[in-house]
């Protein structure tokens, strides 16, 4: 995008859907000539009318920067002036990376990554940041931070709140701004194909040809999503399923784990079968399974602007999986399952 002319994002139409999501997320946004984006730490968010922005800043912008922000903080700081950000120094500025990472990732799969970059000095960071923001750079602390963020209870809801608001102006801009797929999706990550998303599958009615899962779910058809490995990635491009950093079966996204009497659990592992008149279950621990071990890195783990150790994000483990139930067993990774529980706790779209 040109910097010298005004972005293709400044429209009434689509300030309306950033002014929505916002609401929906519990701020209140007021324009005025006062300051250029902050926060007041009481619900509202200040954008500056358009006489004192730059050229090529829109209100869509500057609104998805100041969510991100507080996202990433979560909501102690989102009771602090401008989230509690003091980017003079080294944990100020690694706070920024996070945001900018985690506004990255969440705007490339709907070809907004360009159009929703910020346009003050954190422009060149921005730039910079690979095709898998949440996962490879230097920055591992930032990167730490933007990841954790999208996990936990209450994640789901903004993920989907700002999915949906980047979904809406995506289909406002015209087909220049948007590139898109041969499936109608638009494009991915730049160094990605078919060939390398864990949604493509070899199958459908006939003879076995190359599809799309994601597409098949969102035709709610079984052949509708044909592809080939060669295409360049989409919007929906995520790498083949990693089981330890998911967990997304055994947890929230399904209630019940129905237990067969000839699955060996019921003998071996008799504390986690409930039994439900002639029904046998897995015990749950709260919303999710009891045989799952979850390995969460420290909250108040400390860093600095200079520290690039990595931030692993929460990793899940069955402890009864040499003995696990067949209903586990037949549960394929890629599959369609799979990719319904993803969708459900909010990892996959």
């Amino acid at each position: 995008m040109s910097r010298d002319r005004p972005s293709p994002l400044s429209s009434a139409a689509i300030d309306q859907i950033w002014s929505s999501a916002a609401r929906t997320l519990g701020f209140e946004i007021q324009r005025g000539p006062e300051s250029y984006a902050s926060s007041d730490g009481q619900g509202r968010i200040f954008i500056g009318i358009p006489e004192i922005l730059d050229i090529d800043d829109s209100f869509a912008q500057l609104v998805f920067h100041e969510l991100c922000h507080a996202f990433v903080e979560g909501p102690d700081r989102q009771t602090f002036p401008d989230w509690g950000l003091d980017v003079s120094g080294g944990a100020g500025i690694e706070r920024e990376h996070a945001c900018l990472r985690l506004q990255a990732h969440l705007a490339q799969p709907f070809g907004l990554r360009a159009l929703m970059a910020p346009t003050t000095e954190y422009r060149g960071f921005y730039d910079l940041i690979g095709d898998d923001p949440l996962r490879h750079g230097d920055a591992g602390a930032a990167i730490g931070r933007a990841a954790l963020a999208t996990e936990g209870s209450s994640a789901a809801t903004w993920i989907s709140t700002l999915r949906q608001a980047l979904a809406a102006t995506a289909s406002l801009l015209d087909g220049a701004s948007v590139e898109r797929h041969p499936l109608g999706f638009a494009l991915g990550p730049a160094n990605e194909t078919c060939g390398s998303c864990a949604w493509l599958y070899v199958g459908g009615r006939g003879r076995p040809v190359e599809r799309c899962r994601q597409k098949n779910a969102a035709a709610k058809s079984d052949s509708a999503g044909r592809t080939s490995r060669d295409f360049a990635a989409c919007e929906k491009w995520e790498p083949p399923v990693d089981c330890q950093t998911c967990g997304a079966c055994c947890r929230e996204a399904y209630h019940v784990v129905s237990v067969s009497m000839r699955d060996p659990v019921v003998w071996k592992q008799p504390e986690l079968i409930v039994r439900r008149g002639y029904r046998f279950e897995i015990l749950r621990n709260n919303e999710r399974c009891a045989a799952l071990n979850v390995d969460t890195p420290p909250a108040g783990d400390a860093a600095t602007a200079d520290d690039s150790r990595p931030r692993p994000s929460s990793r899940y483990h069955c402890r009864i999986y040499e003995d696990r139930p067949s209903t586990c067993r037949e549960f394929a990774a890629g599959g369609n399952h799979c990719l319904s529980a993803r969708q459900r706790v909010g990892i996959s779209r």
